[in-house]
């Protein structure tokens, strides 16, 4: 599979294939293109994930694909498979068709194998090995706490299951870090509670980097914010 967006070891489940076309396109005249959706859920029933492939669609360019995909690439895998060219003979088409199928078939269950694969190392891999490949770990930190203060619902206990986990990393591996209080301040509402939080993670950052001047001056705003918030 020739990945140009996304990797075999961490699909994100929603997967655009498409070919170059020359000569007859079989879904639609004049289509320089072929494109299918893939969809695979990671909410298995049992050991099976539930595949939904969409019917192809015929564009005519490339261009025309990326137009389509430009707002939310950021949500899919996309790959090319090989061009597209149907036969003169009758016959030769029909084979060539279900030749193409199969292949087609088979991609998909390669991509869900990723899928399967993608998950069994996210369950096996301990939390605190992922975080300390990330580059900022409390960039992760400070990402979801915005993440959580702007969803509701289902969402947002996900979000809060989550980034509890990594509150707990941090307590574990980081008993500088005032993370107790932090805690708190995501349940304070409205510009008051975003302002707190992101002092929090400056001053954890300020921490961090021993920069302990800074965090003291930013500890005084937390304390004035928290006096008034209460």
């Amino acid at each position: 599979m020739n990945f140009e967006r996304g990797s075999k070891p961490n699909p994100t489940g929603n997967l655009i294939a498409y070919c170059h076309v020359f000569g007859e396109n079989p879904i639609a005249p004049g289509g320089k293109i072929i494109a299918s959706n893939v969809v695979v859920s990671f909410l298995k029933i049992g050991d099976n994930y539930p595949v939904v492939t969409f019917p192809p669609v015929a564009l005519p360019s490339k261009e025309e694909l990326m137009k389509i995909l430009s707002d939310n690439i950021h949500l899919y895998d996309v790959v090319q498979l090989p061009d597209f060219q149907m036969p003169e003979n009758k016959e030769q088409a029909n084979q060539y068709i279900q030749e193409r199928m199969e292949q087609f078939n088979s991609m998909v269950m390669r991509y869900v194998e990723f899928c399967k694969a993608k998950e069994k190392k996210t369950q096996t891999t301990n939390l605190g090995d992922q975080l300390e490949q990330v580059s900022e770990p409390l960039e992760t930190l400070a990402n979801l706490s915005i993440e959580f203060r702007n969803t509701s619902g289902i969402a947002r206990e996900a979000t809060r299951l989550k980034m509890e986990r990594i509150v707990d990393y941090f307590h574990n591996n980081h008993p500088t870090l005032d993370i107790d209080n932090f805690k708190k301040a995501l349940s304070v509402p409205g510009k008051v509670g975003d302002e707190l939080v992101g002092l929090y993670i400056q001053k954890f950052n300020a921490i961090q980097i021993e920069n302990y001047e800074t965090a003291s001056d930013l500890r005084k705003r937390i304390l004035e914010i928290e006096s008034t918030a209460t």
